[in-house]
């Protein structure tokens, strides 16, 4: 499982509508998603290299083994400059890899659209031996870096829900 990161993708569009009937809408902190469950609230220290961030994570184990996660933190504002995002996203991307011991599959460069401003991100899709075992949404957004994963291999249309539920909510 990767959980020792902070990790965090075009949408692709799908409605309430879609969701299973008994998945419920969490919000807070911004944003909001659907998950396959109450989740459990955790929060991690995760060290960088100018000191650490507070990670704060939301958990559901769902069906066939996956595990719904939304993870996110803040950057210290002097940390964040416009130049900067792609990197953030670099090393978001790189991360989740190599805490994977997986290999990235596919990448793509996505947008997570707010109204009028745009918020670059990726869409990832990592495997190990050949197995899907994680697929992520990672977006910079102001001084967050969120990180919307599944991981293991759940029914497919189950995991482009809860992706494609990630909402900010101000």
């Amino acid at each position: 499982m990767i959980l020792h990161i902070c990790l965090a993708a075009p949408l692709l569009l799908g409605g309430a509508d879609d969701l299973p009937p008994d998945w419920v809408e969490v919000a807070k902190d911004g944003f909001k998603i659907s998950m396959p469950g109450k989740p459990v609230e955790k929060k991690q220290m995760v060290r960088v290299k100018n000191g650490q961030l507070d990670v704060a994570l939301l958990i559901v184990e769902g069906r066939k083994d996956a595990t719904y996660v939304l993870s996110y933190c803040d950057y210290a504002a002097t940390e964040v400059k416009p130049s900067d995002l792609e990197r953030r996203l670099d090393q978001a991307r790189d991360g989740a890899v190599e805490n994977s011991g997986g290999k990235l599959r596919k990448e793509q460069l996505i947008e997570l659209i707010d109204g009028d401003k745009r918020h670059p991100g990726r869409d990832l899709l990592i495997d190990k031996q050949g197995e899907v075992i994680a697929r992520i949404r990672i977006y910079v957004v102001e001084r967050r870096l969120y990180q919307v994963m599944v991981l293991g291999n759940p029914p497919a249309k189950e995991a482009h829900a809860f992706m494609d539920s990630f909402r900010l909510n101000k």
